[in-house]
């Protein structure tokens, strides 16, 4: 009778000390919260505060630069959408380079605000995929920016 529990203890061990891999993220997306543990998973520095607007944010630093994550697409603490927004000011950078940026490069995009600021983002649907999609994005967003600070001379 008792013959059954003998394979299942071990599987059931194996499965409690198993570290967390990619696992999937639910069509109604994730939580800042569950953001912020995936950044530190990452081992990047990850708060969550508000910004000028009083919008919810998650604030970090990568290659030099610090950078907010906005949600997007939400509802009930849960958000479908991110981006990485990374901002300088007193740039030195011409309208002929942000559109050369913008029609040469797929995954950041470029725009210019009154003051000289020039702001770097980057979306990702994360619904429906998994942390590592999520992952895949947090590699990406500092090989671009890298890529971007020498492009504008920044």
């Amino acid at each position: 009778m008792r013959s059954w529990l003998i394979p299942v203890i071990p599987a059931v061990v194996l499965m409690v000390a198993a570290p967390a891999s990619a696992g999937p993220v639910p069509a109604r997306g994730i939580s800042p919260e569950e953001m912020v543990q995936i950044m530190t998973k990452r081992g990047l520095q990850a708060k969550i505060g508000r910004d000028s607007s009083n919008t919810l944010i998650i604030s970090s630093r990568v290659v030099d630069v610090n950078f907010d994550v906005y949600f997007y697409e939400c509802e009930n603490g849960y958000c479908r959408d991110i981006q990485f927004a990374a901002g300088w000011s007193n740039s030195r950078a011409t309208p002929e380079q942000i559109n050369e940026w913008n029609t040469t490069k797929r995954f950041v995009r470029v725009y210019w605000k009154p003051g000289n600021v020039i702001w770097a983002e980057q979306d990702a649907r994360i619904s429906r995929g998994t942390t590592e999609n999520i992952d895949e994005q947090l590699a990406l967003w500092p090989q671009m920016l890298t890529e971007f600070k020498q492009f504008m001379h920044l």
